[in-house]
């Protein structure tokens, strides 16, 4: 729908965004996507840094929604960012084999798995905990101090 006589296009357009949190967003990379549909790339960059600030070193992904000229920001956070949020760790230099080596409670794991719920494609609940456990193996820790596979073949 165009923007002739005035009308405003009201239906709402989402679009996603890989962060990294607590660094600062460069707007030459939103100014693209953003300036054609009448939002300032500064205010916009402004707006995730305040999202973003209880996820900060994480990457995260963020969901700008598009209604006429107003925007909203919302966090969609992944599992494996919930893990990493979750283990605590001080940060660490930007690597893509750095593997984590803190520990989990099962109920940690079971809490990040009732957050991930509306995500998963599982029929029950201990589906997706399972599916977190999975996610426990990529990220490298451990959970109640054993392999997340042991516990996974357990239960």
């Amino acid at each position: 729908m165009s923007k002739k006589g005035g009308q405003q296009n009201l239906e709402p357009e989402y679009l996603y965004l890989r962060v990294r949190a607590g660094d600062s967003i460069n707007t030459n990379a939103l100014a693209p996507k953003l300036g054609p549909k009448g939002i300032p790339p500064r205010k916009a960059a402004e707006q995730i840094q305040k999202v973003c600030k209880d996820f900060s070193g994480l990457k995260v992904t963020i969901r700008v929604t598009i209604i006429g000229r107003e925007f909203t920001v919302d966090v969609m956070p992944t599992a494996s960012t919930l893990i990493i949020k979750a283990l605590n760790e001080p940060p660490h230099e930007k690597s893509a084999d750095f593997k984590h080596t803190g520990n989990l409670s099962l109920e940690q794991v079971k809490e990040i798995a009732r957050q991930m719920r509306h995500k998963s494609l599982a029929n029950e609940f201990e589906g997706v905990v399972k599916e977190m456990l999975g996610t426990c193996v990529s990220v490298g820790c451990t959970v109640e101090k054993k392999s997340p596979k042991e516990i996974q073949e357990k239960n």
